[in-house]
């Protein structure tokens, strides 16, 4: 038997080739289900996503608050007709009417403030839908990667059922003719039906992925539904991407985004409420007529702040500004662990698909061919066949695992950097 030494191949190279692998094999058994590439789930996630609409939803309540902070207040017209009784005779009687006009003038500094505060809940509103939209898009390509993570296992699962049986009726073969106990026969038959419990359950997760996709995009969302692999970036991340993403953390975080906003909302509410202190002013104008005399009057209505001077709502305002800014500051130092955590988690994931691409799957199924041949020529029992064959099994499973968490790790740090 000849040996060569496999040439180590790029582990980019490598997962390109098995997506390209399972989609063709996907794709040949089930052609009647709809095709979706991952920027196609992304887009109808984005376009029909309930947990989006309900966010967007809240994005015009919020525009909505801010047509109302700029409104101005309404005059207050009071009409009072009545009859006027003398109480000494000779003294005149008749109709008697009575009409009053009120305007609140309004502090500019309030309107400003006012408006100043609602903007502020309309960029929390934002940011808000934007934290959803980047969670929904991590949420479909993690799942996404998934599928493809259980496609590769049940394709593997099935070239393992159909190689289990050959090896079953092979042995059986040999114990009809003598050559082997009836007991490698049980152990065969164990090892095909072992396989195919672990096939089943594959297909049941595949359905319960499927499933939780659909409950991500939509409900028009097929239920049965194969995966286009075209445009999926499997280029190895270096330490330059590294450092680019790193620099798009502070400014680019959603969640950061969203502290932010909140501080700067809760800040300008502080604002307003010191701001509330001025004394209100409306102009009155009445006028009252009835046969003795006409009366008009002219003045002005000030409210003024001496037993309420609004400390309580400013105290209020005051703390939760504080603890926005302690919050932001959370924030910041969560994200910035939570990005250095996925890059460490990237890294050994890469490491994981480079040891096992460059050479130990390769040796896994070298020990699995002389097995086999070890088994054929009579030198080796068929319970070290199977072992080697469950080694290989074990290898080419954490090398399908490795590939999915690396693509994990690579999503939770385009997240983080607000891609």
């Amino acid at each position: 038997m000849s040996q060569h030494t496999p040439r180590r191949s790029p582990p980019g190279r490598g997962l390109a080739a098995l997506l390209g692998l399972i989609f063709a094999g996907v794709s040949a058994t089930s052609a009647a289900a709809p095709t979706y590439t991952l920027e196609a789930l992304i887009d109808r996630a984005l376009s029909e996503s309930p947990a989006l609409a309900t966010s967007r939803a809240q994005q015009a309540e919020a525009r909505a608050g801010l047509i109302t902070a700029r409104a101005l207040p309404n005059p207050e017209i009071v009409i009072e007709p009545g009859r006027l009784v003398p109480r000494l005779a000779g003294e005149p009687a008749g109709a008697s009417t009575a009409l009053s006009l009120s305007q609140p003038i309004e502090n500019p500094r309030l309107r400003v403030a006012r408006s100043a505060s609602a903007e502020a809940r309309v960029g929390v509103a934002l940011a808000e839908t934007g934290v959803t939209q980047s969670r929904l898009v991590a949420a479909v390509r993690e799942r996404f990667f998934e599928l493809l993570r259980l496609r590769a296992e049940q394709q593997a699962l099935q070239e393992d059922l159909i190689l289990a049986e050959q090896i079953r009726d092979r042995i059986e073969v040999r114990v009809r003719a003598g050559e082997a106990p009836r007991f490698d026969s049980l152990r065969a038959e164990g090892e095909v039906a072992g396989v195919r419990r672990s096939l089943e359950a594959t297909r049941l997760r595949i359905r319960e992925a499927q499933v939780g996709m659909r409950q991500l995009v939509g409900p028009s969302l097929e239920t049965d539904f194969e995966l286009g692999t075209s445009d999926i970036d499997s280029r190895m991340l270096e330490e330059a991407d590294y450092l680019a993403l790193r620099r798009r953390v502070e400014d680019r975080n959603p969640e950061i985004a969203l502290a932010r906003e909140q501080w700067s909302a809760a800040d300008r509410l502080t604002a307003l409420e010191r701001t509330r202190i001025v004394p209100q002013v409306a102009i009155r104008a009445s006028h009252e007529h009835d046969p003795a005399a006409r009366l008009t009057r002219l003045g002005l209505q000030v409210s003024l702040p001496l037993l309420d001077r609004r400390e309580g709502p400013i105290a209020e305002a005051i703390a939760q500004t504080e603890r926005a800014r302690v919050a932001l500051v959370q924030r910041r130092f969560e994200t910035e662990a939570a990005f250095e955590a996925a890059w460490q988690a990237y890294q050994v994931a890469r490491s994981q698909v480079q040891a096992i691409e460059g050479g130990v799957l390769a040796r896994a199924r070298q020990v699995l061919a002389i097995a086999e041949a070890a088994y054929r020529l009579g030198e080796r029992g068929i319970l070290e066949y199977l072992d080697a064959q469950r080694q290989f099994r074990l290898v080419r499973n954490d090398l399908i695992a490795a590939r999915f968490d690396l693509q994990r790790a690579r999503i939770e740090l385009e997240r983080l950097a607000g891609r």
